[in-house]
């Protein structure tokens, strides 16, 4: 059970709406919530769009009174003061109200007749409303109490504000009154982590019915740095803006009405950092996990975060058995690089289930990297019999076996998961692949089985070719043909697939197919200007091809030049393979000396290997 109090100084910041509308968005994600109307003097809970199961015959107010009046000491039952709420349009979750009271003509008197200071310390207030907090948790079980505190400074507030909340919402509008009145609220509230119960409560600052204008003037920023420095906050948890629609008389919650609509967005960016404050709430510890993970990645995060290491404490210790959550801690471990502990988390989640694929992937690279490669391999060998796996993880266990142990490829082309594969992270994969002869004719085998279990043409096209050039790189030099044939049905040719075919027939004869080089050399001369490295190597190339030497020579210089501007892993037409810069340094090399000979041929024009 999370306690989250909304508080304001003043009223006019759109508190109880706010509320409400986290109220439906917690509902929707399925979560129980029990809403607490504290706003003794100003209630209202009731009056927002939902029904009861029955008449209010009583609220918070009746239930102090029934205690102050009774002989006996102990609280009165819960049952009678809360009732069970549905919101229109909300079908999940489940939803109690504990109103303030029964409002009927005699409302006031009841409530002034309450010497709050007298009952607070004098007969057993605090006690009691620990006893109620105990009863919400008894015989509702909700994950999540909202109360709507009273505005100002009053006895009240110190309850809803420290004594019952895990967390408060402190709403404000970003003008002098509003702040000089919640900034020693707020310091009351952070001052309870050194009281007597050395209780820590996060707070969440939200400005709200902020005007939706154009703030030409820095009126809005200015009021904002204001803000910022009166309450010492680093940012807000959400900024609701004010909307304007005659509908509103109604109290329309938008999360339920407006599901798209700029303020309803607003209202779940503050359920959202709601959520992520309460370590219980597996929605929450996953949400921590994964801005953790991409604040770290980002460089924005210190390896030594405090407060972070005792979340992600929290979070384990409450999550030991969910796997996502583990998975996530595992990951952000490795991020660390805390490598020991990622591996016994990575341990853990297996212990749960043996074949969780994410796990076994993320096992396998520490495994690699520890020098482990036994143990790596085996894990991948369980990865690669799994059916269902994600593109993300079938790309790195591919990689870590590539890297690893390449000999046990045969593996990854077996598995049942390829045919599921996108087309795009096939294609990736091919381009991994395109580093060795070796492995060019794995990236054959495994476009061959995805494409026989996907033979739509649309879906030929994304990874069409990067399969030409595995082909050609793996001495297939015939289907790399047959591959461009299907493309040229759907359309002319362009002048990477013209050039591809140009190179597969010279591999194919072992002679250079002057007639068709001619045709690529044609197309050549249409672009202007074309500056990649790769593309001057193969103008290069083609008018060698023809015997243009000057020519050849030229392209070879300017592509030489260009990538000594800029060294990186290029895609090499010499060899038909991705090149580090050394190596692709190497291929333009080789192109040099054989200009200079008349039977010389490319490195990838080897003996054609026949259709298998």
């Amino acid at each position: 059970m999370y306690v989250v109090t909304f508080y304001s100084f003043k009223g006019g910041t759109g508190r109880s709406m706010a509320l409400a509308n986290v109220a439906a968005d917690l509902l929707g994600r399925g979560h129980k919530v029990l809403l607490v109307d504290f706003d003794l003097e100003a209630p209202g809970l009731d009056t927002f769009p939902m029904t009861l199961d029955r008449r209010v015959t009583g609220g918070l107010v009746e239930m102090i009174t029934e205690y102050l009046d009774s002989s006996v000491e102990s609280t009165p039952s819960l049952q009678e003061y809360v009732y069970g709420a549905r919101i229109g349009g909300v079908n999940s979750g489940s939803l109690w109200l504990m109103p303030a009271g029964r409002q009927d003509a005699s409302y006031d008197s009841r409530f002034r007749n309450i010497n709050w200071q007298d009952f607070y310390e004098n007969q057993g207030g605090f006690l009691f409303f620990e006893d109620m907090k105990a009863q919400w948790a008894e015989a509702l079980d909700p994950d999540y109490v909202l109360i709507d505190s009273r505005t100002g400074h009053t006895d009240i507030g110190g309850i809803c504000t420290r004594q019952l909340p895990d967390a408060v919402v402190a709403m404000f509008y970003p003008n002098e009154q509003n702040l000089r009145g919640l900034a020693p609220v707020i310091e009351d509230v952070r001052r309870e982590k050194q009281g007597p119960l050395s209780k820590s409560i996060d707070i969440h600052f939200v400005m709200g019915n902020v005007p939706d204008l154009d703030d030409e003037d820095d009126i809005l920023h200015d009021a904002c740095s204001s803000a910022q420095r009166a309450l010492h906050y680093e940012e807000l948890a959400a900024t609701i803006h004010h909307f304007s629609s005659l509908s509103m008389v109604s109290q329309r919650l938008l999360i339920v009405d407006r599901p798209r609509s700029k303020v309803a967005a607003e209202y779940r960016q503050l359920s959202n950092a709601i959520v992520r404050g309460n370590l219980d709430d597996r929605d929450g510890a996953i949400s921590i996990l994964g801005q953790a993970l991409a604040d770290i990645r980002a460089g924005g995060m210190s390896l030594n975060d405090p407060g972070l290491e005792e979340r992600l404490r929290g979070i384990r210790n409450r999550h030991s058995h969910d796997i996502e959550v583990l998975g996530g801690l595992a990951k952000f471990r490795k991020a660390q690089r805390r490598d020991k502990e990622a591996l016994e988390l990575f341990d853990e989640i297996l212990e749960l289930d043996g074949s969780e694929p994410e796990s076994l992937v993320g096992r396998a690279e520490i495994q690699t990297i520890s020098g482990k490669p036994e143990a790596a391999s085996s894990d991948l060998a369980a990865f690669f019999k799994l059916e269902s796996v994600s593109p993300f993880a079938f790309g790195l266990a591919t990689r870590l076996l590539l890297a690893g142990d390449p000999g046990r490829f045969g593996e990854m082309l077996l598995s049942p998961a390829i045919s599921t594969l996108p087309a795009v992270v096939v294609s990736d994969l091919l381009e991994d692949l395109q580093r060795s002869y070796t492995t060019c004719e794995f990236g054959v085998s495994l476009a061959r089985k995805w494409l026989a279990s996907n033979p739509s043409s649309e879906l030929r096209d994304v990874i069409s070719l990067d399969f030409c050039l595995s082909l050609i790189g793996a001495g297939h030099f015939k289907e790399a043909q047959q591959e461009i044939d299907l493309t040229r049905q759907s359309g002319a040719l362009g002048l990477a697939n013209r050039f591809n075919y140009a190179m597969a027939e010279w591999g194919l004869s072992g002679n250079a197919p002057t007639e068709t080089l001619k045709e690529v050399i044609r197309m050549i001369e249409e672009v202007e200007g074309d500056t990649e490295v790769n593309h001057l190597q193969c103008f290069s190339l083609a008018y060698w091809g023809i015997g243009d030497i000057a020519r050849a020579i030229h392209f070879r210089d300017e592509a030489s030049a260009r990538f000594a501007s800029a060294p990186r892993t290029t895609f090499s037409s010499w060899s038909y393979l991705y090149r580090s810069p050394k190596e692709f340094r190497a291929d333009l090399d080789a192109m040099s000396a054989a200009f200079a000979k008349a039977d010389a041929r490319p490195a990838f024009v080897r003996v054609a290997k026949q259709p298998s």
